[in-house]
């Protein structure tokens, strides 16, 4: 089978490899469509120490089961699927309070084990969950970052307040939309790409450059922002949410741009500010997220293309150059 292979730092190779084999609590799925996720261009990139080449990424997919091992229930061949990719022990303290994102053992499709940038995968018959065959399998595969989405705004955004979103990526804009279906007040989203704050305006945000986001800070928010959630994660978007926000206020982090920023600690403790780490979700955000796009209140119209998994590396490239004339890609093999 065809398969893209993470070799090392801006090196993604076309390979043929072998079909995998599924265990006897696992199903051999055929990738119909795998979303490129913001931190696997950090992978790409290098900045990963979590994904060690070689190695197949893709964990936002959506495919149809070719093959069941001994031992998977009441799955079929033939049914349209997504997976939840992050694979918890489901008996650590952690797993039995609703915390798979923070299980003691978590591993990871497409990081601990080979992932869909390929024609087939395996996963845990478990993970997999049945959409609709008439649903989109792109559509569908943003189960996995929407659910992402979920949980952060779950953690800190309260019914009817008003949000301030770092970055208008992928992530930026599930959160965007999110929120508002969530019940979220004004929801306003900074970045530096016209082109992603266009695709945030159309999704019914208001939209700010962040070099003019200080000098207009007080006609735009004269009470101010108690919540902001930064989709970033470098220093200079985590330094101007420390500024920015209310004293006794929230800094949701999802972002994973970058390991080690420089805060001013101090003044979270003067001011009461709280720091929220974000990743990834629980079981229950993943089905919540599938029931929202299910449900026909998720848009990827104008911010999403589908590209031929040859073409990936391509894709990661100008995706890493700001060329792309998207916020994301997704890959057929």
């Amino acid at each position: 089978m065809e398969a893209l292979v993470y070799q090392g730092p801006e090196h993604i190779t076309l390979e043929e490899l072998d079909i995998p084999v599924p265990g006897a609590d696992e199903v051999l799925i055929e990738v119909r469509s795998v979303g490129i996720c913001g931190s696997e261009l950090e992978g790409y990139m290098g900045h990963s120490s979590i994904r060690v080449a070689p190695l197949v990424m893709g964990h936002e997919f959506c495919g149809h089961i070719v093959k069941l091992g001994a031992n998977t229930g009441s799955l079929s061949i033939g049914a349209k699927v997504v997976v939840n990719p992050l694979i918890a022990c489901g008996i650590c303290d952690h797993c039995l309070a609703g915390k798979q994102n923070v299980c003691r053992s978590r591993r990871i499709i497409g990081i601990h084990r080979p992932g869909a940038f390929a024609r087939f995968v395996t996963a845990p018959a478990a993970n997999v969950l049945p959409v609709p065959e008439e649903l989109d399998s792109s559509l569908a595969s943003l189960a996995e970052p929407l659910a992402v989405s979920i949980h952060a705004v779950k953690l800190g955004v309260q019914p009817l307040e008003e949000v301030l979103i770092f970055g208008a990526g992928p992530i930026g804009l599930l959160t965007l939309q999110a929120a508002r279906h969530m019940g979220a007040g004004r929801i306003t989203l900074v970045d530096l790409q016209a082109s992603r704050l266009e695709h945030a305006a159309k999704l019914g945000a208001a939209v700010i450059h962040p070099g003019e986001l200080e000098k207009r800070w007080s006609g735009l928010f004269p009470q101010g922002i108690d919540v902001i959630i930064d989709c970033v994660g470098v220093q200079p978007t985590r330094e101007q949410a420390m500024r920015l926000v209310n004293p006794g206020g929230r800094i949701i982090m999802v972002g994973l741009g970058q390991q080690v920023s420089s805060l001013p600690v101090n003044d979270l403790v003067r001011q009461e500010i709280a720091l929220l780490g974000s990743y990834t979700y629980s079981d229950q955000d993943f089905r919540q997220a599938l029931e929202l796009i299910q449900s026909g209140r998720i848009t990827t119209e104008g911010w999403t293309r589908s590209r031929k998994l040859s073409e990936g590396p391509a894709a990661f490239r100008e995706l890493v150059d700001g060329r792309a004339d998207v916020s994301k890609i997704f890959l057929v093999p």
